[in-house]
């Protein structure tokens, strides 16, 4: 087992994944020696879907996270037919998602099986009310959506934005702990049942082959790299894992425990939070911004206290 962390050489691409890019990385190694790719894309209508992907350029499309639980069941067929081809395919998708795919193939040599550190994945109807209601109250429809991002570095890889770009050109942005949808995501309000007692965490019950996540320990694990545009936690636990990573220069290792303690998704299922029973209740019937609002609007004395650090933040960053 290697545990380690890297970031994408390729500036642009690191800027454009929600951690280091390392993803990329992997998925153009596999799509260079004539391989597939499957990850998740949205679709026409900004729902979330598994998408095949045979060329870098199509690589784009599966970069950065998505806070919905796609549609990946269609990829399950399509991976098992292109590994019968004999081509190698590499499947990313949640733990629970690349447990299924392993179950299909079995411990097929030319299938490498990503996962990522699932926090736990809302459910998709959750995400397709935020976006109907947010386009309606800016007047437009999901029809107008031109780009979703959930985690926009512009603000940094820490302190991301939520971002919504709209064909005429406006933009709705917000730091992810300010978002509606990003808070009750983080909160845990929104996530799917299963998500609170996962089977397939790391270590016990993991089926990937490499486990890629947010390297949140870094400022206290290697303050020598943080520069704040995003690096990956590395974690490879097989040797088809460990010879897929070979090519990606890593200098340091760390042990489980270490990243697990600023990560614990890694190895830890969501907490159900105790509001969860009303706050779906009150889903079914009320309109969703504004059980949002209800549940997950930071409280006042909080934005309050938010406010004045940042103001003093850039105050800070003026003088200097």
């Amino acid at each position: 087992m290697i545990i380690t962390s890297a970031h994408n050489p390729d500036s642009s691409i690191r800027h454009n994944s929600s951690s280091g890019g390392i993803f990329s990385m992997l998925a153009a190694d596999v799509i260079g020696k004539g391989g597939i790719v499957y990850g998740a894309a949205f679709d026409q209508t900004w729902s979330v879907r598994h998408r095949r992907v045979d060329s870098i350029e199509g690589l784009a499309s599966l970069r950065g996270s998505k806070y919905v639980f796609s549609d990946f069941a269609n990829s399950i067929k399509c991976v098992l037919q292109d590994l019968d081809a004999g081509k190698k395919v590499l499947f990313c998708g949640t733990p629970c998602q690349v447990a299924a795919v392993r179950k299909q193939t079995g411990q097929s040599p030319r299938l490498l099986a990503v996962e990522i550190v699932c926090h736990g994945a809302p459910k998709p109807e959750f995400w397709q009310k935020y976006l109907q209601e947010l386009c309606g109250k800016k007047n437009r429809t999901i029809a107008d959506v031109k780009a979703v991002c959930f985690r926009d570095k512009r603000t940094g890889w820490k302190d991301y934005s939520f971002t919504v770009a709209f064909n005429d050109g406006k933009i709705f942005t917000q730091r992810h702990d300010d978002n509606l949808y990003m808070r009750a995501f983080i909160n845990r309000l929104i996530l799917r049942e299963g998500c609170f007692h996962c089977p397939f965490k790391y270590p016990q019950g993991s089926t990937a082959d490499i486990t890629l996540g947010d390297f949140w320990g870094i400022t206290q694990l290697a303050p020598d790299i943080d520069n704040d545009l995003g690096t990956t936690i590395i974690i490879a636990h097989t040797q088809v894992g460990e010879d897929a990573i070979s090519f990606i220069g890593h200098a340091k290792s760390y042990a489980l425990e270490s990243v697990a303690k600023y990560n614990p998704a890694i190895t830890t299922s969501a907490c159900m939070p105790s509001e969860r029973q009303h706050f779906l209740a009150d889903a079914q019937t009320a309109p969703f911004l504004h059980v949002l609002k209800k549940y997950a609007k930071r409280p006042l004395s909080e934005r309050i206290y938010l406010s004045l650090a940042r103001a003093k933040c850039k105050i800070f960053k003026l003088v200097k």
